[in-house]
C-alpha cells in the first residue's frame, strides 16, 4: 500500500469523534421528536406550519434536524478526504437514512394527517443509527 492508500489513526480517530457525535446527536432529535409526539397540537389535517402549537418545539426539533443533516454531510467529506472507505460507505448509508427522516418530516409538516411520515422518520432514524453503530465497530479501510 502507498502512503495514500492508508487510513491514518488521525483520520480513524476523527470520524470515530464524529461517528460518536452523530449517535449522541441522532439520540437527542430522537427526544425531541418524542417530544413533538407528545405536546405539539396539529391542525387535524392541511398544513402543519398553520395552526400548530407550540411552534418553538416543533422549530428546535427541525433546527437540530438540519444540524444532524450537515453533520452527516460533514463525516461523509471526512471520510472521503481521509480516503476511509468503511465510513465513506456505512456513513454514506447513514446520511441516506438521515435524509429520509429529514424528507419525511417535511412530508408531514405539508401534510399533518399522514401517518406514514411520521413512521418514515422513524424508520430513517433507525436506518442512520444502525450505520453509524455498525461504522463505530468496523476496522477501517482504505
Amino acid at each position: 500500500m502507498t502512503e495514500t492508500q492508508v487510513v491514518t489513526t488521525e483520520t480513524t480517530e476523527r470520524l470515530r469523534r464524529l461517528g460518536l457525535m452523530m449517535i449522541g446527536s441522532l439520540l437527542i432529535e430522537f427526544l425531541g421528536g418524542m417530544a413533538n409526539t407528545f405536546w405539539l397540537e396539529t391542525p387535524e389535517s392541511g398544513s402543519g406550519w398553520d395552526g400548530s402549537s407550540p411552534m418553538w418545539l416543533v422549530m428546535v426539533h427541525i433546527v437540530w434536524g438540519t444540524l444532524v443533516l450537515l453533520l452527516g454531510l460533514w463525516i461523509v467529506i471526512v471520510a472521503r478526504k481521509g480516503k476511509s472507505r468503511t465510513w465513506l460507505n456505512l456513513g454514506g448509508l447513514g446520511f441516506v437514512g438521515i435524509f429520509i427522516a429529514f424528507a419525511a418530516g417535511n412530508t408531514f409538516m405539508n401534510d399533518v394527517s399522514s401517518d406514514i411520515s411520521s413512521f418514515v422518520m422513524s424508520v430513517g432514524l433507525a436506518i442512520a443509527v444502525f450505520f453509524y453503530s455498525f461504522a463505530l465497530f468496523k476496522k477501517d479501510e482504505a
